[in-house]
């Protein structure tokens, strides 16, 4: 399935999974999505983002289990799925009350992840040589361990992958010491002026949107700009300055890549090949996971094909702010789960009141002749429609569409024609006006409408197969001999 960063709209969730099936998907996504957390927390020593990261992966892999169909029918009981450390002694067993057997409890055992990683307070020896250089057990170690935990984590069996894994990162780190080496013969490690603008214009471009998304996804709702970037700095060391200071350590590298490709080009028959194998794997994953579809059009992706019953809509998001998010959240949950007494019902109707007013004010602004855009300008709207093309085209939903909430798409279905206006919607972010753009052609897309997207995919991919070969004959040039068995 195609990895994108999602708009975390409210999943629809359809009916009609064997409840064996659905249990073990909940423990994998709850699972991995932890896990995740974990390895990212080793990376950057900041529990907020390690939390982000585990509910991006939770979300993620929540969203498959809703395809196959989460029961929420009045046969199921929803007590079943809630953690209360009540059944059993652990979280992992008490998530659905059913034993684990001898297999499962081996693999999430200390032993199993601890065995194969290595002490990183070791004194540091050679572990590979090579013309011109030598690589550190010291600069080894760590990033081996991230890498198994991350094998780990995704189900391997820690002595079954730790001499593969650790024979990877020798490789990819002499390769490294490698390709600098010969890159600072070339010059291309010192920095000119223009080099040093360029810098400052990405390392710029890249906070704002690291402080975007922190501010969007981890903030309280709360903080002004100038609080966030504080708080951004405090959890991760992530300023203006920082990230400058790490491109001007990795920009050589890019022109370095540039350099070895400079002479690459595609033939026609090249381009062809390319649209052939991507047309061939969208019919089949579109297929089978439509909402990779609308989460390949929301992220930019180029699409070759279009599956039947697409429209796009746009909308205004009225949306929650600060403890009233996490409390609508919260409150939606409950009322998923039946749990939801009269006065949680009556407290998140006072929530949602206010936005619905304002949703009715700006109705009264598009009868009276506003633009539908200047509204979203002014009311707001998800981050993904602010910029183009996404703010043109809008998303695409269907009748089959579970990446909103249920109401998000049935009121965006009911609009009969482009240019109409729904009633106000309700999700677990606040309120929508949605407008109907239009249908989405069905099929396949003509190469010829899409020959430079696809001549550029297609340069791409072979401009990256060229440059690893390259990279692998300046290793084997090298003669580089490893060490393993010094890191034992």
């Amino acid at each position: 399935m195609t990895e994108h960063k999602s708009n975390p709209r409210h999943r629809r969730r359809k009916p009609g999974v064997p409840v064996m099936l659905t249990i073990v998907l909940l423990i994998i996504a709850l699972l991995m999505g932890a896990m995740a957390g974990y390895v990212i927390a080793r990376r950057t020593d900041t529990h907020v983002y390690a939390l982000q990261a585990a509910n991006d992966r939770i979300t993620e892999l929540e969203n498959t289990l809703t395809l196959i169909g989460y029961p929420l029918d009045d046969e199921v009981d929803p007590q079943q799925w809630l953690y209360d450390n009540t059944v059993n002694d652990t979280a992992l067993q008490d998530l659905t009350g059913a034993g684990w057997d001898d297999d499962v409890d081996e693999l999430w055992s200390d032993e199993s992840l601890l065995d194969a990683t290595l002490p990183e307070d070791a004194e540091p020896v050679v572990v590979a040589e090579f013309e011109g250089g030598q690589l550190l057990s010291s600069e080894v170690i760590p990033e081996y361990n991230d890498q198994l935990t991350t094998q780990i984590f995704a189900g391997h069996d820690a002595n079954e992958v730790a001499e593969e894994t650790l024979n990877r990162v020798l490789e990819q780190l002499a390769g490294d010491k490698i390709i600098a080496a010969r890159a600072k013969e070339l010059g291309m490690t010192e920095l000119s002026d223009a080099d040093l603008a360029g810098i400052e214009q990405q390392a710029a471009a890249s906070y704002e949107e690291q402080l975007s998304d922190y501010i969007t996804f981890v903030g309280d709702g709360s903080q002004t700009r100038e609080e966030a970037a504080q708080s951004l700095a405090e959890e991760s060391g992530v300023t203006l300055e920082s990230v400058t200071e790490a491109l001007k350590q990795s920009y050589w590298t890019q022109k370095f890549y540039d350099h070895i490709v400079a002479d690459v080009t595609v033939s026609d028959e090249e381009v062809q090949a390319h649209y052939d194998a991507l047309l061939a794997r969208q019919k089949q994953t579109f297929a089978t996971y439509p909402e990779e579809f609308e989460y390949a059009h929301q992220s930019g992706e180029l699409i070759v094909y279009r599956p039947e019953g697409y429209r796009a809509v746009r909308d205004i998001l009225f949306a929650f702010e600060g403890e009233d998010a996490r409390t609508a959240a919260s409150l939606t949950e409950q009322l998923e789960l039946g749990e939801a007494d009269d006065a949680a019902r009556e407290q998140l109707e006072a929530l949602y009141a206010p936005l619905e007013a304002k949703a009715q004010e700006a109705q009264k602004k598009l009868a009276d002749g506003a633009a539908f855009a200047d509204l979203m300008d002014e009311y707001g709207c998800d981050a993904v429609l602010k910029a183009e093309p996404m703010r043109s085209e809008g998303y695409y939903v269907s009748d089959h569409s579970y990446v909103n909430s249920v109401e998000y798409v049935e009121g965006s279905m009911m609009l009969e024609q482009p240019g109409q206006v729904s009633a106000p919607l309700r999700s677990v972010f606040g309120v929508h006006l949605v407008e109907y753009i239009g249908d989405v052609a069905p099929g396949e897309v003509p190469l010829e409408d899409v020959a430079d997207a696809v001549r550029a995919e297609a340069l791409k991919a072979k401009q990256s197969e060229y440059y690893n070969q390259q990279r692998q004959a300046l290793l084997e040039a090298a003669q580089v001999k490893y060490y393993p068995e010094r890191l034992h």
